[in-house]
């Protein structure tokens, strides 16, 4: 147990360091900008890479850190600097667990902008993901969430840290590049090799900035407002593909007069080999290769996807314990989107399942949307930071109104548009829209863990009076919340009545005239809770 619990003070302290370590960078500098210069081949999984950094120094000083998986003997993976520049004269660095410290001539000081080059060369362990299709062709792809950049790239690799991108791709001639931003020139060169060159001119974060190289079929299907919409997929599934990805414009219209302007260049779907069902990679979206199958059934996962080009890519999470801000809205947003397409039952649904999802991980591990104590980030990607996040909205809603609510969350996305946010960001968003003070309902259900459980008990009396008592039997915290009740007659008629909890045990009389069938909680739904019998 003692060597236990010393492995744990060494991986809290190690996890503390980090975010103290990240803290200070983040005050001390701010990238401006990247370009990526790689260089594939088929010969072997090696990648030789370029990068060219500027970088804004918001402190004096005559060093910095960047992230850049070092090699590993065990694996013969990792990358190896080879060496750093600063116009044209060499600086000096140290490559060591996994952070590149690289030491100017001169303190530079605060507002200062320098630009360094980074040349080095070796094999990702992850990042970009080389391997072979479905279809057993050869393929590269950038997979980067949460900060798995740093195994390619060598980058500040934190969300709170956004820079404009460029990506010059050598590689052989039979493939096409995918990036960010806008196309800048595809050009042959000679030994059989393909440059493309890709622009982004909005500042990203690093888990957006990938390349997908493949051999792809290509339909440019439509303009949105002057904003190209294309599907890339597998030759050998073209026909299904192009017939799957076909409602990549419909989500980008809706969500572009439901929220506000789209933020780029262009909307690239993709089919890929993408480790999740699909990654939001700014401008150009990774499909899983299985989402193409003919029978266009992933209309649900673009409208997820492509709410993430508006949360989580133009207004980003400043850290990833605040991911709701990414994956809550997207999945709310999706229900939007049902909702307006296919009416109140499929929409209802969808929160009907997501609350069974919530109730289940909650059995499981209790904790709060917001949790700080996971280091391993793969982890928020659960059903707190999807279903949950998801359901808080639609509560903030139901509060609020539609009007209200909307007009905040378009308030919102303008105010952070290519920025990022934290969670006390929105909050003060939605309550200068709303005029409402808002810090304990986002206190209740962010960063409290569990939701209410809840059992009911009613009793009629000989005088038609009606007793009602709903008790909260989660032992962990209570909470305040509007309850509506719906009374259901066994003449067929019904009555609601809207109720406030706020203690564990509370009781409500109500004069009746005819006789109770039954007690519904929330038939409208519009709060998550669980029942208990």
């Amino acid at each position: 147990m003692k060597q236990l619990l010393l492995l744990f003070v060494c991986l809290f302290n190690l996890t503390l360091l980090f975010s103290q370590n990240h803290h200070s960078r983040f005050e001390s500098i701010d990238i401006q900008d990247y370009i990526f210069e790689i260089h594939l081949n088929d010969s072997t999984n090696k990648i030789e890479g370029k990068t060219t950094v500027q970088i804004k120094f918001l402190k004096s000083l005559d060093k910095i850190t960047l992230d850049l998986v070092g090699s590993n003997d065990s694996t013969a993976t990792g990358m190896v600097v080879k060496n750093v520049y600063s116009k044209g004269f060499p600086l000096n660095f140290n490559h060591s667990n996994n952070q590149l410290e690289i030491q100017f001539s001169e303190k530079l000081e605060t507002d200062k902008i320098a630009t360094i080059e980074i040349e080095y060369s070796g094999i990702p362990a992850d990042g970009l993901i080389i391997s072979r299709n479905k279809f057993g062709d050869r393929t590269f792809f950038g997979d980067n969430w949460p900060n798995r950049a740093r195994h390619w790239l060598p980058t500040v690799d934190h969300p709170s840290d956004k820079s404009t991108l460029h990506f010059i791709v050598d590689a052989p001639r039979d493939y096409n590049v995918i990036s960010n931003g806008s196309l800048q020139e595809i050009k042959i060169l000679e030994n059989n090799l393909k440059r493309t060159i890709w622009n982004e001119n909005l500042p990203i974060s690093t888990k957006l900035m990938v390349i997908g190289v493949a051999r792809f079929a290509v339909q440019n299907d439509t303009l949105f407002e002057g904003t190209p919409v294309s599907s890339w997929v597998f030759p050998q599934n073209q026909e299904d593909g192009f017939k799957d990805y076909q409602n990549g414009t419909k989500s980008l219209e809706y969500f572009s007069n439901l929220i506000g302007p789209y933020s780029y260049e262009k909307l690239a779907h993709v089919q890929s080999k993408t480790q999740y069902g699909g990654m939001e990679n700014a401008t150009c979206i990774f499909y899983s290769e299985k989402t193409v199958n003919g029978k266009n059934e992933q209309e649900r996962l673009f409208a997820h996807e492509t709410a993430h080009q508006w949360f989580g890519n133009s207004v980003t999470e400043q850290n990833w314990h605040h991911i709701w801000l990414s994956e809550g809205f997207a999945t709310y947003f999706t229900h939007v989107y049902n909702q307006n397409f296919y009416g109140e039952e499929v929409f209802r649904n969808g929160l009907k399942k997501d609350k069974e999802r919530v109730i289940k991980y909650a059995g499981k591990y209790l904790a709060p949307i917001i949790d700080t104590t996971v280091t391993n980030y793969i982890q928020l990607l659960n059903a707190n930071s999807y279903q949950k996040a998801s359901w808080f909205l639609h509560m903030l809603r139901n509060k609020l109104g539609d009007e209200v609510f909307f007009k905040g969350i378009q308030k919102y996305y303008i105010d952070f548009q290519n920025s990022t946010a934290l969670t006390k960001d929105f909050r003060e968003v939605m309550e200068k829209t709303s005029g409402l003070k808002l810090d304990s309902f986002f206190r209740q259900w962010l960063f409290q863990p569990g939701h209410p459980k809840l059992k009911v008990d009613w009793k009629q009396k000989s005088n038609k009076k009606l007793a009602l008592k709903i008790n909260q039997m989660q032992a962990e915290y209570l909470f305040t919340f509007p309850l509506e009740v719906e009374v259901q007659f066994k003449s067929g008629k019904t009555r609601l009545e809207n109720l406030n909890i706020s203690d564990s045990k509370s009781a409500f009389y109500f004069e009746l005239k005819n006789e109770v069938e039954s007690v519904k909680l929330d038939p409208n739904f519009k709060l998550l809770f669980e029942k208990i019998q």
